[in-house]
């Protein structure tokens, strides 16, 4: 297997009052390309921090990351805002769409950033829309419309400069459930195209959608899980609640 993304003794510690707060501690974590890779653990174990870490949205204690052969610890943050334009591909779990924009507009500002071709990129932008089924709004504002829809914005926006690799925070963590269903849906079309993604949940269902499973506790990786990508989704279920059973999660 490819690695995409590898970390060596990262750490991050957080400043509260006058004593650090450990997070991330000494992670050795290699992720795939074209896996569906799932962060589970229980809340504060560190698994969105991590996922922070892994994008360059937060700079370790200390450690390195590694996204192919760059070195991504340490660098200039003019460099990093560079990669995560064209490489990375973030989806917030508060969706993070800028309000006085519309749908449309919201999906082309990290296109605009790196090519010129504005009519290539707008017509790019509507057949994602068009994919993810929100080409109808795409003179809406994030306001007029349902957290569902916005979150499908928010990936048409993460994937609209074709990245290397997709990472989402608890996409699904503000849904209902047929709205979850229709971002989890769309996340493995990417997947079985080839998208090599990373997703934090603590929703079994969610999980599931992924053929590897990264469990955190205390800031440390304390196991892995694979699935078979042909196995049936109930038994996908019935294995990943077992096995996070004997972790008393």
């Amino acid at each position: 297997m490819e690695t995409i993304i590898h970390t060596k003794d990262l750490q991050k510690k957080y400043i509260s009052g006058n004593r650090e707060v450990p997070v991330i501690n000494g992670i050795d974590l290699e992720i795939y390309k074209g896996d569906f890779t799932i962060i589970m653990g229980s809340s504060g174990s560190g698994k969105s921090t991590l996922l922070y870490l892994l994008s360059g949205l937060e700079p370790p204690t200390s450690g390195e990351i590694w996204m192919e052969q760059q070195a991504i610890h340490g660098i200039t943050e003019k460099l990093m805002t560079k990669l995560r334009r064209e490489v990375i591909g973030f989806v917030f779990q508060d969706f993070n769409l800028v309000p006085n924009l519309t749908f449309l507009e919201n999906i082309l500002i990290p296109a605009y950033l790196v090519k010129n071709d504005r009519k290539a990129l707008q017509g790019k932008a509507k057949r994602l829309m068009d994919k993810m089924g929100i080409l109808n709004l795409a003179d809406r504002l994030p306001s007029e419309v349902s957290g569902g829809e916005q979150q499908r914005c928010s990936m048409a926006r993460a994937v609209i400069n074709d990245p290397q690799i997709i990472m989402a925070d608890e996409p699904t963590g503000n849904l209902n459930s047929n709205s979850s269903k229709a971002v989890l849906d769309i996340l493995s079309e990417l997947y079985d195209a080839g998208q090599s993604i990373i997703m934090v949940t603590h929703d079994i269902k969610s999980a599931c959608r992924g053929n590897r499973i990264v469990y955190i506790r205390d800031g440390e990786v304390e196991d892995e899980f694979r699935f078979e990508r042909t196995e049936p989704v109930k038994a996908k279920e019935e294995k990943l609640l077992a096995w996070l059973s004997g972790k008393n999660w």
